[in-house]
């Protein structure tokens, strides 16, 4: 009866993410990372008029995922994409393990990861933040320690960081005076003239 009733939740799940994403918004997949990074949509789709669906196949843990552009059936496998806009307009990167992060700031130079699942059962759930240098840059735990590791060169971000962040939420903060996390926010301001050693 467990087994049942895990099963069913996984397919109101299932049914549920497919249901949200043929609810807005323009959809696709990104090849590389330089396609992500100039905005450059695969196999795009408005969901909302063109039937456009796009299937993650996560329940079953397939290796890749399924496209339905123009009524054609495309399955691409995980692992050869850098990742996806779904209908939501929300972006996601795949790792080697094909599993996939949705990005906070996709605009930015070092992206945000944020991963939760909810609790379920004796399991309590959890939040896990990640980010990437760039987004050729590998996916690592978000901690004061790997951020400032993934940029050894550039120490006036070392000590802005050390400086304006006590807690790895707070590099994650959203700095709405300068419209961007205040991660980047430093790192920039590392790179203005006469603020470097």
């Amino acid at each position: 009866m467990k087994t049942f009733l895990i099963i069913l939740l996984g397919c109101l799940l299932q049914v549920g993410a497919a249901h949200a994403q043929t609810s807005q918004g323009n959809s696709g997949l990104y090849r590389t990372a330089a396609d992500f990074r100039q905005r450059r949509l695969t196999l795009p789709g408005n969901c909302k008029t063109d039937g456009h669906r796009l299937r993650l196949h996560e329940f079953l843990s397939r290796p890749y995922l399924t496209v339905v552009h123009h009524g054609q059936e495309y399955r691409v496998a995980k692992d050869t994409l850098f990742g996806f806009r779904d209908c939501d307009g929300r972006e996601f990167r795949f790792t080697a393990g094909k599993q996939y992060y949705p990005i906070l700031n996709p605009q930015e130079e070092i992206l945000l990861y944020k991963v939760e699942q909810a609790a379920v059962g004796k399991n309590p759930g959890y939040v896990r933040r990640y980010f990437s240098a760039s987004a050729e840059a590998p996916v690592l735990p978000l901690t004061l320690q790997n951020v400032k590791n993934a940029f050894p060169g550039n120490r006036k971000f070392q000590e802005l960081l050390d400086a304006q962040c006590k807690q790895e939420s707070d590099m994650t903060a959203f700095d709405a005076s300068h419209g961007m996390t205040m991660v980047n926010w430093l790192l920039k301001r590392s790179r203005e003239p006469g603020t470097g050693r």
